[in-house]
C-alpha cells in the first residue's frame, strides 16, 4: 500500500491525510473471526431477522406478498428464464438482488411463496446491520456507537409501509451498506470479499449509486492498493449496466425534476422522521410536523453544539461530515429526478444522518462514558420503540394464502394462467400474473 509520504506534496498531500481516516487501517482486526464470532454474527442476523419480520401488523409479513415482490420479481422468476429475468429491467434501472432472490422463492412450493420472499428479505436487511457493526469498527470507538449505527437498520422509523420483508426495496437499505463498504478496510481476505459483494449487488441493482463514485474515486487515490481499485471496479461495472440500460432504451422512467420539493423534503421530513419517526409527521405538511421538524434540527444543533464546545466528546468531524453529505445526496438525488417524496427515499438518509450524529457524540477515551452518546441513544429508541410496528398497507392483505386459494379453484376451470392479487389493496389491483402450474404443483 502506498503511504501518504509517497503522494504529491503540497496541496495534494494534505488533502489526503485530512481524508485518509475516511479508510483506517487499524494495526489488528477490530473483530477476530473465529467460531465464536461467526456465531454470534448468525444469532444477531436470527434476531433482527426476526424483529424485521414481526415489524409487519395486521395480516403479517409472513402470509403477504408487497407489490413489486409479487407483480414483477415472483412472477418474472416464475414465467422467464433465470438468465432473461436478470436482463430485464423495471422502473428504470435493473435489479440484480431481488431478481436472485426471487430465483430462490421459486424453488419452493407457491403455498410457501410469502413466508420466503419476507424471511429473505428480512435476513438481508439483519445482515446489513451485522455487516455494518463490523465495518463502522475502524471509525467508531465504542462498542454502542456500533450498535446504534447497526442497530438503525433493523429498526429504522420511517418507510414501514413498504420497506420491511419486501425484496423490491432492500435497495434502499443496500445504499447505507454502500456507504459503509467503501470506508471500510478489512483486514482478513473473508471481509475483502463480502464487501466486493455487496458493493456488486447493490450497484447491479440501483442506478442511484452513481452518487458514491466519487468516494469511491477517492478511496482509490488516498490509499492507491488493489483492493479500493477492485471496489471501485465492482461500483464502475455495476454502475455500467444501469446506464446501459438508460442508453439503449432498455430501461426508462419518467421524470419530474422537482429540486425545490426535495430540499423541503429533506429540511422537513427525512432528518425529522430520521430522529423522530414518521409515526407524528402526518401525510401533509403543517404547523404540527413543522413543529417536529424544528425540534428534530434542534437536536442536530445541540450535538454540533457539544462536540464544538465542550470536551465530553471527541468527534469524528470527517465520517461525521461525509455521511451528513451523503444524507443530502441520497435524497435529493430520488427526488429531484422522480418530483416525488415518498418515505422509503428517506431511509438510506435516515440511516446517515444517524452516522454523522453518532461520528459527533463518540468518546475517544475507551474509559470515559460517553453519557451525550448515551442520551441520544435513549432519544433514537424510544422513538423506535414508538414506530416499530405501524398501521400500512401491507396490514390490511390480502393474505396470501387466501388469494392463492382462490387461484387454484381459478386453475381448476381449464385456464392456464392466473392473476392473484398481492399487497397492498387498491385501485388498479396489484396482480401477479403466474401459470396455474407453478400455482397447482409448487415451485420448479
Amino acid at each position: 500500500m502506498t503511504t501518504v509520504g509517497s503522494l504529491p506534496r503540497f496541496p495534494p498531500a494534505r488533502l489526503a491525510a485530512a481524508i485518509q481516516p475516511l479508510f483506517p487501517q487499524r494495526p489488528e482486526p477490530a473483530v477476530r473471526v473465529g467460531w465464536q464470532g461467526i456465531l454470534t454474527g448468525l444469532v444477531a442476523v436470527l434476531a433482527g431477522t426476526v424483529i424485521v419480520v414481526l415489524r409487519q401488523p395486521g395480516a403479517g409479513a409472513l402470509d403477504t406478498v408487497w407489490a413489486e415482490d409479487g407483480t414483477v420479481f415472483l412472477a418474472d422468476a416464475v414465467n422467464r428464464s433465470p438468465l432473461d429475468a436478470l436482463a430485464t429491467s423495471y422502473a428504470g434501472y435493473y435489479h440484480l438482488l431481488p431478481r436472485l432472490l426471487a430465483q430462490v422463492a421459486v424453488l419452493f412450493p407457491a403455498s410457501a411463496a410469502a413466508t420466503v420472499l419476507a424471511l429473505l428479505a428480512a435476513a438481508c436487511t439483519a445482515a446489513v446491520a451485522v455487516l455494518v457493526y463490523v465495518a463502522s469498527a475502524g471509525h467508531l470507538t465504542s462498542r454502542l456507537a456500533r450498535l446504534v449505527v447497526a442497530g438503525i437498520v433493523v429498526v429504522l422509523p420511517l418507510g414501514q409501509g413498504d420497506l420491511p420483508n419486501s425484496i423490491a426495496n432492500l435497495h434502499w437499505t443496500g445504499l447505507y451498506a454502500l456507504f459503509w463498504m467503501l470506508l471500510w478496510v478489512p483486514s482478513s481476505r473473508v471481509g475483502r470479499v463480502v464487501a466486493v459483494a455487496v458493493v456488486l449487488l447493490v450497484a447491479g441493482s440501483d442506478i442511484l449509486v452513481l452518487a458514491y463514485l466519487p468516494l469511491a474515486l477517492l478511496r482509490c487515490w488516498v490509499r492507491r492498493d488493489r483492493y479500493s481499485a477492485v471496489l471501485a471496479g465492482m461500483l464502475v461495472a455495476g454502475l455500467a449496466v444501469q446506464v446501459s440500460g438508460v442508453l439503449t432504451g432498455s430501461s426508462s422512467r419518467t421524470l419530474a425534476p422537482d429540486p425545490a420539493r426535495s430540499l423541503v423534503g429533506y429540511f422537513t421530513r427525512a432528518v425529522p422522521a430520521a430522529l423522530l419517526g414518521q409515526r407524528w409527521q402526518g401525510d401533509k405538511l403543517g404547523l404540527g410536523s413543522l413543529a417536529l421538524a424544528a425540534l428534530a434540527w434542534g437536536l442536530v444543533a445541540i450535538v454540533v453544539l457539544v462536540a464544538l464546545r465542550t470536551r465530553l466528546t471527541r468527534p469524528n468531524w470527517v465520517l461525521a461530515s461525509t455521511a451528513a453529505s451523503y444524507s443530502l445526496v441520497m435524497y435529493i438525488l430520488p427526488v429531484t429526478l422522480s418530483g416525488i417524496a415518498t418515505p422509503r427515499y428517506a431511509a438510506a438518509p435516515a440511516m446517515l444522518v444517524v452516522t454523522a450524529l453518532v461520528a459527533l457524540l463518540q468518546s475517544g477515551v475507551e474509559t470515559h462514558r460517553p453519557v451525550p452518546l448515551w442520551i441520544l441513544t435513549v432519544v433514537l429508541a424510544v422513538t423506535c420503540a414508538v414506530n416499530l410496528r405501524v398501521d400500512n398497507g401491507r396490514a390490511h392483505g390480502p393474505a396470501w394464502h387466501e388469494t392463492l386459494a382462490q387461484a387454484r379453484q381459478a386453475c381448476a376451470t381449464g385456464t392456464a394462467a392466473v392473476e392473484v392479487p398481492v399487497a397492498p389493496l387498491m385501485t388498479p389491483a396489484w396482480l401477479a400474473h403466474v401459470p396455474c402450474d407453478y400455482v397447482g404443483r409448487g415451485g420448479r
